[in-house]
């Protein structure tokens, strides 16, 4: 994996620059890295923006490098209350055109994530080629470039969980045109629980936070992951509930900045999102 650097700042200036980098991209949802060295891949508490966020060093144009994305509702799920490393897919991607069948592959996605053109034929169609083709993952990226729609992310549908198994992703086209310029490695973080207690945690480390804050915070993220886990999903969804009631207080007390609470609440959302049906009823 390549490792990330950016410029040099002190080291609570720094971790202030970070949080507010990665959470003001979520202030608007399922809008659109050089990215940065870290130790702790789950970092990034800006999740929640689209689902997913893309790192890769190709992104030059964000100081984070960075770009959000849309997860597709057919296919495996990384978004949500999976545990460990699942919320986290990493490898190289190689465009593949468009991708429907009867079209010629531009390169062989074995082993790597797919990068496939938006056309024609349907998302499901495209993907479930990819995995058929041997791809861990699959990006879609919009096929046109007039403007506003351009870059403007959508949801692959319909809502069937599981029904491809890899991980597929939506992205704007001047984000596919530039992860087309292969080989490309990315990492794609999913909104979870643990992202969200990173981001809680990345919070205490700038002082926004105190530690009775985050404690709180964290625990009520870690009961709602165990609920979960365990199939209460109606427990889970109440702590969800709890812990967004508890940072709007937050908010309103004028401990969280606007940018910081919209990105744990945009994460908190994708996450009860998942915690109902049908997401729920699949056992992927």
């Amino acid at each position: 994996m390549r490792i990330f650097v950016t410029s040099k700042f002190s080291t609570n200036g720094c971790r202030r620059m970070l949080v507010a980098l990665l959470l003001a991209g979520v202030a608007i949802p399922l809008l659109g890295v050089s990215a940065y060295a870290q130790q702790n891949p789950y970092f990034d508490p800006s999740l929640g923006v689209g689902d997913s966020i893309i790192r890769s060093d190709v992104f030059v144009g964000d100081k984070q490098g960075r770009v959000t994305a849309t997860e597709g509702l057919f296919t495996r799920q990384l978004s949500g209350w999976l545990s460990g490393g699942a919320e986290v897919l990493m490898g190289e991607v190689v465009h593949v055109g468009r991708g429907c069948i009867g079209d010629t592959y531009l390169s062989n996605p074995t082993g790597k994530i797919a990068l496939i053109r938006r056309g024609l034929c349907t998302f499901q169609e495209k993907i479930t080629r990819a995995f058929n083709s041997g791809a861990i993952g699959a990006i879609v990226y919009n096929n046109t470039t007039s403007v506003p729609c351009c870059d403007a992310l959508v949801r692959m549908g319909p809502a069937n969980p599981g029904q491809v198994p890899i991980p597929g992703f939506f992205v704007g086209n001047s984000s596919g045109v530039t992860l087309s310029a292969t080989p490309v490695t990315v990492k794609i973080q999913a909104a979870s629980f643990r992202a969200l207690k990173d981001g809680v945690t990345a919070l205490l480390q700038s002082g926004i936070l105190n530690r009775q804050q985050a404690g709180s915070l964290k625990d009520k993220l870690s009961a709602a992951e165990k609920a979960a886990s365990g199939g209460d999903f109606a427990t889970a969804l109440s702590l969800i509930s709890q812990f967004q009631a508890e940072i709007l207080s937050l908010r309103n007390a004028g401990v969280l900045p606007l940018s910081d609470w919209q990105g744990l609440n945009d994460a908190a959302n994708i996450i009860a999102e998942r915690l109902q049906p049908p997401f729920t009823d699949s056992s992927v």
